[in-house]
C-alpha cells in the first residue's frame, strides 16, 4: 500500500502545482486537517476539505508567485514524508526555502498534512502582509 500512498502524494502535488483546485479537492478526505505555520496568514489548522481548498484558493492573494518543488517523496507507511523546495514572490521580494511536508494517507486519499518551511523567510517575503497573520 506504502507505494500507492507516494503516488498518491506525487499526484497531489502535480496537480497543486497545476493550479487544478477542483481535482486536487477530489484526491482529499471530506475531514481532512491542514497545518501550516500560524505565523503567517492562511496558516494553522484548517478542517476539512472545502476549508482547505478555500486556503489554497487564497495563496494568490498574498503571493504574485508560488510554487512548492517536491524532490524526494518518502515512504513511512501511511505517511509520505516529502522534502523539497518551497519559492515564492511576495511584496517584500522573494525568498527560497527547503520544506517538508508529512501527508497521512487514508483510503488512497490526503487525510492530515503537516507542512514545514523557514517562516522567517517567508514573513519578510510578505512586507506589511505578514502582519495579517
Amino acid at each position: 500500500m506504502s507505494a500507492e500512498n507516494i503516488e498518491t502524494a506525487r499526484a497531489a502535488y502535480e496537480t497543486f502545482g497545476r493550479g487544478d483546485l477542483e481535482a486536487l479537492a477530489g484526491m482529499f478526505t471530506e475531514d481532512a486537517e491542514w497545518t501550516t505555520s500560524d505565523e503567517l496568514p492562511l496558516g494553522g489548522t484548517v478542517t476539512g476539505r472545502d476549508q482547505i481548498m478555500a486556503n489554497f484558493a487564497e495563496i494568490p492573494s498574498y503571493w504574485s508567485a508560488f510554487s512548492v518543488e517536491p524532490e524526494e517523496f518518502i515512504d513511512g507507511g501511511d505517511v509520505v514524508v516529502v522534502r523539497g523546495t518551497q519559492r515564492a514572490t511576495g511584496e517584500g521580494g522573494n525568498f527560497e526555502s527547503r520544506f517538508a511536508h508529512l501527508i497521512w494517507i487514508r483510503d488512497g486519499q490526503l487525510a492530515r498534512g503537516e507542512f514545514y518551511a523557514d517562516t522567517a523567510k517567508a514573513a519578510k517575503a510578505l512586507g506589511s502582509r505578514a502582519a495579517a497573520a
